[in-house]
């Protein structure tokens, strides 16, 4: 306003001849009209659809499938961390005449933040108020990664509740310096230098947070820690437990409880899961195992899993990998993708199977802890002693196997074998001890 309305001229006082000057502040009659008001701030005026920072596009497409996974032990231990939703075909089908269909989502994180034995729970982002019970569908130790499952009753006035699966990374780093550039002339999304995001629940922050960071390495093992080592919980060698698997290495920030969730670029691409920090090497020292561990450990157990359950009317059937159907947007799609044959299960074995409960840790003194599995599974002494030696030994110890035999169902064994182990599991967890029940692989 002073620019238009300001001093115009100065007229002295007592005719011109002296006295103070007297400010003007109304403009010329004669005058043309009073230029424009300059423009608002640039963040009044940008209403228009403007292209979204990569960050932005990262958050918005993944911390959606990015899920608190809370653990408890016996004597009021509890740990947090971190997963995410992923594609995985268990090759369970509902059966038509089940009182209650149920809708499942699979749960990937890492092995030590769902401990064996312990309760294991999952909230996911959009229903941050409930806790989902969650089962261990596999673990890997020397990897340290772990499939989680969640079930719900499904309500037909309501959609699928579970958030999307997010998609893993089909191709390994690129860390060749002299020659960064693929054959199509485009920069690969996961080259050293990459921009890369970390997704979790660190202690004491509500919500999935994001850090961003860049890819500054890889690496094969760590060779600096010793702990037990193989698939089987009760095996009992021990050795330098990471030195064979493939790691991702990024100076995105990671804290406790963020082991488990996503390492992601900017097309919200996976390539990593957030394992561990070594305060040695300060801000360079986080490290994500590779996507391509993960995608093997998942097929694994797809494979696993395909062998556990009734599959004699289908033994001739093909499936869709894994991969590209976690890629298809839609079921159109999804009908013209590529097979793979599936393997069939031989029949005579199509009728057996086989459950066992693993004991983990106990919440009273030993002595204690063996009268209970005298009095709760029916041990006698000799096998409940044998049970808590190898537990307080090797950390796992086998309670009880159940073994059923259905001529020409393999569905009705796994069925009855599971809900025997169940019954102990659920008696043992009542008395305080640290139970799973995991399956027996009778085909091999």
């Amino acid at each position: 306003l002073s620019t238009t309305y300001g001093p115009q001229s100065m007229r002295g006082g007592g005719g011109g001849t002296g006295g103070p000057p007297v400010m003007d502040r109304s403009p010329p009659l004669n005058g043309g009209p009073p230029p424009p008001p300059p423009p608002p701030p640039f963040i009044e005026t940008n209403s228009m659809a403007m292209e979204l920072p990569p960050t932005i596009q990262a958050a918005r497409a993944v911390r959606p499938s990015v899920v608190l996974v809370t653990s408890k032990g016996v004597r009021m231990e509890n740990s947090q961390g971190s997963g995410l939703v992923v594609a995985f075909d268990d090759f369970k089908d509902d059966d038509e005449d089940e009182d209650e269909m149920t809708d499942r989502v699979h749960i990937l994180t890492s092995a030590h933040v769902a401990p064996p034995g312990w309760k294991v729970s999952v909230t996911f982002p959009g229903d941050p108020g409930k806790q989902y019970p969650a089962t261990v569908v596999g673990r890997k130790l020397n990897s340290d990664l772990a499939l989680l499952c969640v079930e719900t009753v499904v309500d037909d006035d309501e959609e699928y509740p579970f958030p999307p699966p997010l998609v893993l990374t089909g191709e390994d780093v690129s860390t060749d310096a002299l020659s960064p550039f693929k054959s199509n002339g485009r920069v690969p999304t996961s080259e050293i230098g990459s921009p890369v995001f970390a997704f979790g629940y660190p202690m004491g922050v509500e919500g999935p947070t994001m850090t961003s960071g860049i890819l500054s390495a890889t690496t094969k093992g760590i060779n600096y820690m010793d702990a037990p080592t193989g698939e089987d919980s009760s095996e009992v060698s021990k050795s330098r437990p990471f030195e064979k698997t493939s790691f991702v290495i990024t100076d995105a920030a990671m804290a406790g409880g963020m082991s488990g969730g996503p390492l992601v670029n900017h097309e919200g691409i996976v390539l990593g899961i957030n394992a561990l920090v070594r305060s040695d090497l300060r801000a360079l020292g986080n490290y994500a195992v590779s996507a391509l561990e993960c995608e093997a450990f998942l097929e694994r157990l797809e494979d696993k899993q395909s062998k556990q359950v009734n599959r004699s009317s289908r033994t001739s059937t093909n499936r869709v990998s894994r991969r590209a159907k976690a890629n298809a947007v839609n079921d159109d799609e999804l009908e013209d993708l590529p097979e793979e044959e599936s393997s069939s299960m031989p029949a005579e074995d199509e009728g057996v199977a086989g459950y066992r409960v693993m004991l983990y840790g106990y919440s009273s003194d030993k002595g204690d802890a063996i009268k209970t599995l005298r009095r709760v599974a029916g041990l006698d002494e000799l096998r409940a002693e044998n049970a808590m030696r190898s537990t307080n030994s090797f950390g796992a110890g086998v309670v009880d196997e159940f073994y059923v035999a259905e001529s020409g169902s393999r569905e009705r064994a796994v069925k009855a074998a599971r809900k025997s182990a169940d019954d102990l599991l659920d008696k043992l967890k009542s008395e305080g001890m640290m139970a799973e029940v995991e399956p027996l692989n009778l085909l091999n």
